[in-house]
């Protein structure tokens, strides 16, 4: 196979790149990699083309060797170098570049021979009503115990025991989760060993032998106090010029104006606006309850003008998406909820110790700013979202510190009471 066969395969790249509206810079980069292997197959002096080849090209590019060429990696550069010599490959092959495809296999971490009760567990969560995103933390922790049996040599699951669950929680706790993370995993630890002795795959309540761990509640951190020119100042330091600022203001916008839970946020879909009538309807991930919202004019025209001018070309359903190639939604809601961090940063916010300040926190401060304009607690309940108006109460209300200053006791008032009634 000559050099120019490459370059020719590689025009084909470029050429599906572009049919799939991939942005510029995107296209640019991968025909300087792609143009940066060709030259380093003619210093070779290659007549064909192995993944042997590929390897060596992007260990030299970052330093990185790969040991094969759909190996997961963590390497930024190694990532950049391989997916031009995927597509590159299999337009050598003869096939149309499948642009958009993942370039690493899931990785599945469960061993095989528990993966069958583990499926059943999974499956019995949905039919009991558990949230989607219940049932990936509960994959997440099945799947993290039960390669642990397999490593500590347990073959089946009745002889796992008190002194495995010990040695799984050890391991976990070096880790240093937070308390609400460790918390978190703990009760959808308990579940799963209390599926396994209800069906009679363990011998023991081992359940019941796992540390008590209390959970706290993201109320009991107070969220910094946003105050209007607060987020006024991080919205102008975002630039609206770009595509990546385009994204970001919008996301801000719409969680400072509308409250929505980052959840919700990197869920969102075009198809749940309504630009007639300007509302925005949804059916919360957290709590599965149906929520419509008003638009205001301005939070419109911010996913409007991100649509239409930052928002690269991608089948994903979600309006916020990550740009970067394969343009996919947010993993994570920390990931989507940074970004707010990051322009604070900028704006010279400082954020007291202790203090949280994702977009979560600015649910808090619109709350704050509702209740300190008059609106009456049930609307607020209403526009957060919540279950139940005691969730208000708990977590927001207490936020609101002029209306519990004009609540407070004059401690002389108290002191002349108590003289007054002593004998």
């Amino acid at each position: 196979m000559q050099v120019t066969e490459v370059r020719e395969a590689s025009g084909r790249v470029i050429a599906a790149l572009t049919a799939a509206g991939r942005s510029g810079t995107t296209i640019k980069r991968h025909k300087t990699e792609l143009g940066a292997f060709a030259r380093f197959l003619e210093t070779r002096g290659r007549s064909a083309v192995t993944e042997a080849d590929c390897l060596d090209f992007i260990a030299e590019r970052s330093g990185s060797r790969l040991a094969g060429l759909r190996e997961p990696t963590s390497c930024r550069r190694a990532l950049l170098a391989r997916r031009p010599l995927i597509l590159l490959m299999e337009a050598l092959e003869g096939g149309v570049p499948e642009v958009g495809q993942a370039t690493t296999p899931p990785v599945e971490r469960c061993p095989a021979c528990f993966r069958p009760v583990r499926d059943e567990y999974l499956e019995a969560c949905r039919q009991r009503g558990n949230a989607e995103a219940s049932v990936v933390t509960k994959r997440r922790v099945a799947d993290q115990f039960l390669a642990y049996i397999e490593e500590v040599g347990r073959e089946s699951l009745d002889a796992v025991g008190a002194q495995d669950l010990a040695g799984y929680w050890a391991r976990r706790q070096r880790q240093r989760y937070a308390p609400k993370t460790t918390g978190s995993m703990r009760s959808a630890l308990a579940d799963f060993l209390g599926y396994l002795l209800e069906g009679g795959e363990i011998r023991e309540d081992l359940a019941g032998r796992l540390p008590p761990q209390r959970c706290p509640r993201r109320g009991q951190s107070a969220p910094h106090p946003w105050t209007a020119g607060d987020v006024r100042l991080v919205l102008d330091r975002i630039d609206r010029q770009s595509a990546i600022g385009k994204r970001d203001y919008a996301m801000i916008l719409l969680t400072a104006r509308l409250g929505l839970r980052v959840g919700d946020l990197r869920r969102l879909e075009l198809g749940w606006f309504d630009w007639r009538a300007r509302t925005l309807a949804l059916r919360q991930h957290k709590t599965g309850v149906a929520l419509t919202l008003p638009l205001p004019d301005d939070v419109g025209w911010a996913v409007i003008d991100y649509i239409r001018h930052g928002r690269p070309e991608t089948v994903c359903r979600q309006v916020f998406v990550k740009h970067r190639y394969p343009f996919t939604a947010f993993g994570s809601s920390s990931s989507a909820g940074s970004r707010l961090g990051y322009y604070a940063r900028r704006a010279g916010i400082v954020f007291a110790a202790g203090r949280s300040h994702g977009l979560h926190s600015l649910r808090g401060a619109l709350a704050v700013a509702m209740l300190q304009t008059g609106t009456p607690p049930p609307i607020v309940t209403s526009v957060l979202g919540h279950a139940a108006a005691t969730t208000t109460s708990a977590h927001y209300l207490r936020l609101d510190t002029e209306h519990l200053r004009c609540l407070a006791l004059d401690v002389e008032d108290l002191l002349d009471e108590e003289e007054g009634a002593r004998p």
